[in-house]
């Protein structure tokens, strides 16, 4: 949104920049008073409390400028049947200053000038009245109300150019005299270069002379007042339109300059009439488009986006898109250009904020397919994604989704865990966090499956078997799309064996990474990448590590990628599946259908509401979830925790503080410390089986050598320091349970090795090591793990393998100490 003037700067700077140049205590002459003097200097005399003539004022608003400084006040006289509400200001005569019930000269100013320098950002809501712009500044805090003073017939007087860049929505009073004050202001808005202007419209059914002062109307509340005004901000007058020389738009329609054969000009009228919303563009500042709103022939609201690159490229399918969509376009030769050339040229002031994909579009603005959630006012912001690769929307209500499902997480570790997944995508941008997900694993009809349908639910839903959930069954290029539709949400796919296990690991890293595939485009230019910021809850029979190995070339398992999707048992280890508790069911398989049911009727409400929670106080939002992981990370933490561990116990405490904070907006029927209790048992569970004192990958490096050394003795010939014969020249049948020439006929790994001193090694030619090591980290960074355990006797220098003659040639080999047998490594 343009805030600022048309050069970009502060929105106020021209009255600062006055204000500083001008005498510390302005004066005006006014012949019959003297001088009006403001602001209101340290020696004037108090302006009195009481009035001889209209006794004791019964209100006064003090009008100030943009520094606070106070310039006049406004007071209010109340008397049987009737008020008076008169101007005080300060004049001076000669040397004496004197309060007068006299209004400031013109232009005056507007009541309100430091809230609009204390809010250079926000929209400006306009009131008539002081009394209801102190009342609706409460109301919605966010946002910068104003007024003027003199009544509704006077808005002429005052001086609006403080408005300029500003996004001015106008409440009117509802009654005629509110409605025509209003349509005088939005006037009044624009001459003064506002970046958009629009007016509340409020229902009928509200009491004549109605304003934000008063007590809301039965079945109205601060939320649908906030709708109204979003919704005048997006069908606001756009400040600033200009169309090219030579055209003209009315309420007849667009018209354009001719000059006919003898030289007379006329216009021609080249398409129905049409209202030119604004300019829109992504938050990278790319796409540019022109957005209008029109009325097809059975009238019906139309708005569509042209994207400017489409105006210059491909008029015609501009015309043709325009046409089928009911705006009469005049199709004689020549006028359909004219029409196209009008709105390449046109220049709006008005911005719109273009979204592709759900989340956060702007700081405080969250975009889901059918609505726009944060504050009153601000940027107009609007979906571009295809509706039907986004398939969140609504179903049945908040309340019995509360008790059918919210209400049935307490006391099963694993469905609170999912479901506060299913409220932390909102929470990653603002923390600054990365994206991830966690994996459900278990045997089939265990219920895991409901803990996705339940995570989806939060959001969206449907009437299939997997509910608001995805399937698995995709290639790497497609979930990108999927992700894309579930950005800052939740993402559940179902049954990870469904996707080929080549791709897997790929869609791991992509899913959190939230960036797509690198593209050109027909030109050779890198295209943008597809972004996402998303949580993801998955489930299947497998692990993601044995999805991958089971590749027809036994793919290599990364550490990073077991990171990125966490492996959860899907096993409370109660006897019942996923479940430790039933809620009174007799049967755990009819508890998960009557949760899966509950999923299947109610959905979509939580996650919205989460996020309106959210943006009422998000300073608020943020310090406490911070203070949750904070705590979650602290109580968690073990002595000998490697950073792996730490890292996924901040997606732990991410869903901990989630969940603890959609109980706290009263989004969920949870006590405090619930959410955080599960993930922490949760988490404990993980962090046992994935190992936490070694990194993942060195831990997979040991236990594969100590695999080998245990499953394929056979494959290490013997020797020992009491041998005469050259290594390799023959065995050493003393070794207990050797037998002689038993390595020579195999693909030796390496050589059981006892020194004088009896100390046992495990000597593996660089062959034998690569081979144990193959599907985890081999050579010198497996070398750097062994011998950063203990276990491995490195060589001289740089050198990790270590010299030992074998038939008469020197070799390095990786010496490997038998204490990697009695190590335990987690397991």
């Amino acid at each position: 949104m343009a805030t600022g003037d048309p050069e970009g700067g502060d929105p106020f700077a021209r009255i600062k920049t006055a204000q500083e140049s001008e005498p510390a205590h302005g004066v005006r002459r006014d012949r019959a008073s003297g001088d009006y003097v403001a602001p209101v200097p340290r020696d004037a005399p108090p302006w009195p409390i009481s009035f001889r003539d209209k006794g004791e004022a019964s209100a006064v608003w003090t009008y100030r400028d943009a520094r606070g400084e106070p310039l006049h006040h406004v007071a209010r006289f109340d008397a049987e049947g009737s008020k008076d509400v008169l101007p005080l200001t300060l004049w001076r005569d000669g040397s004496r200053l004197r309060w007068r019930f006299k209004a400031a000269p013109e232009p005056r100013p507007l009541y309100g000038l430091d809230r609009l320098a204390a809010r250079p950002h926000a929209a400006v809501l306009v009131v008539e009245g002081e009394k209801t712009a102190d009342a609706a500044q409460a109301l919605f805090p966010d946002m910068a109300v104003i007024t003027w003073s003199g009544g509704s017939k006077a808005s002429g007087k005052a001086d609006w150019s403080p408005l300029a860049g500003r996004t001015v929505i106008i409440w009117p009073d509802h009654d005629k005299a509110g409605i025509d004050a209003a349509v005088a202001v939005a006037r009044h808005a624009s001459k003064a270069e506002a970046a958009q202007v629009g007016t509340v419209r409020p229902p009928a059914y509200f009491d004549d002379a109605w304003d934000l002062a008063d007590p809301m109307p039965s079945g109205f509340d601060r939320a649908q007042a906030a709708a109204l005004i979003d919704e005048a901000v997006m069908e606001g007058v756009a400040g600033g339109v200009t169309l090219p020389f030579g055209y003209r738009l009315d309420h007849e329609g667009l018209w354009a300059d001719q000059t006919a054969k003898n030289g007379e000009k006329f216009s021609t009228k080249i398409s129905a009439p049409f209202e030119v919303i604004g300019e829109a563009r992504d938050p990278n500042g790319d796409g540019w488009a022109v957005v209008v709103r029109f009325k097809d022939r059975d009238g019906r609201s139309k708005t569509e986006i042209i994207p400017r690159g489409t105006l210059v490229s491909e008029p015609g399918a501009v015309r043709s898109r325009l046409a089928s969509q009911g705006l009469m376009i005049k199709p004689a030769k020549g006028q359909g250009d004219r029409f196209t050339a009008c709105l390449g040229e046109l220049e709006c002031s008005r911005r719109i904020t273009l979204a592709n994909s759900t989340g956060w579009a702007t700081a405080n603005r969250f975009v889901l397919p059918s609505r726009t959630i944060g504050p009153p006012g601000g940027e107009p912001v609007m979906f571009t994604g295809d509706p039907a690769g986004f398939p969140h929307g609504t179903q049945g209500t908040m309340a019995e989704w509360q008790e059918l499902v919210a209400a049935r997480a307490p006391g099963n570790s694993l469905l609170l865990l999912a479901l506060s997944i299913g409220f932390a995508g909102p929470l990653l941008r603002p923390l600054g966090l990365e994206g991830g997900g966690f994996h459900f694993r278990g045997l089939s009809s265990m219920g895991k499956s409901t803990l996705g349908r339940a995570a989806a639910s939060v959001w969206c839903g449907g009437s299939g078997v997997l509910g608001g959930a995805q399937s698995w069954r995709a290639t790497a290029n497609a979930l990108e799309a999927v992700a894309q539709g579930h950005s800052e949400t939740v993402l559940a796919l179902d049954e990870i064996n469904e996707i080929a296990p080549e791709q897997v690991g790929l869609a791991a890293y992509a899913l959190a990474s939230g960036q797509g595939k690198a593209r050109a485009s027909t030109s050779g230019q890198l295209r943008r990448r597809t972004e996402w910021l998303v949580l993801s809850v998955s489930t299947g029979e497998i692990s993601l590590a044995d999805h991958i190995r089971s590749s027809a070339k036994g793919g290599r398992v990364m550490a990073g990628q077991e990171l990125r999707l966490l492996d959860i048992p899907a096993d409370a280890g109660k006897g019942l599946g996923i479940w430790e508790t039933l809620h009174g069911f007799d049967d755990p398989a009819l508890f998960s259908e009557a949760v899966n049911a509950g999923t299947q009727a109610h959905y979509g409400h939580a996650g919205p509401a989460f996020v309106e929670r959210f943006v009422a106080d998000p300073k608020a939002a943020k310090a406490l979830a911070r203070e949750i992981m904070q705590a979650f990370v602290g109580a968690s933490k073990e002595r000998d925790d490697n950073g792996q561990v730490h890292r996924a116990s901040n997606r732990f405490a991410l869903a901990a503080a989630a969940g603890e904070l959609a109980a706290a907006f009263g989004i969920v029927p949870w006590p405090e410390g619930a959410a955080a209790k599960a993930c922490h048992e949760v988490f404990d569970r993980w962090a046992t089986s994935f190992g936490r004192s070694a990194p993942r990958e060195q831990r997979a490096v040991l236990l594969a050598l100590k695999a080998a050394i245990q499953q394929q003795a056979s494959r290490f010939g013997a020797r020992n320091d009491n041998d005469q014969t050259e290594w390799g020249e023959a065995v050493d049948e003393r070794v207990e349970g050797h037998r002689t020439g038993e390595a020579r006929s195999l693909n030796a790994l390496g050589i059981r090795y006892v020194t004088t001193a009896r100390e046992l090694y495990y000597l593996f030619y660089p062959q034998g090591w690569d081979e144990v090591l193959k599907d985890v980290t081999g050579g010198t960074d497996a070398a750097r793990m062994v011998h950063a355990a203990g276990h491995l006797e490195r060589g001289e220098g740089k050198h990790w393998g270590k010299k030992k003659k074998i038939n008469g040639v020197a070799q390095r080999l990786y010496w490997v100490k038998a204490s990697i047998l009695e190590a335990d490594f987690d397991e």
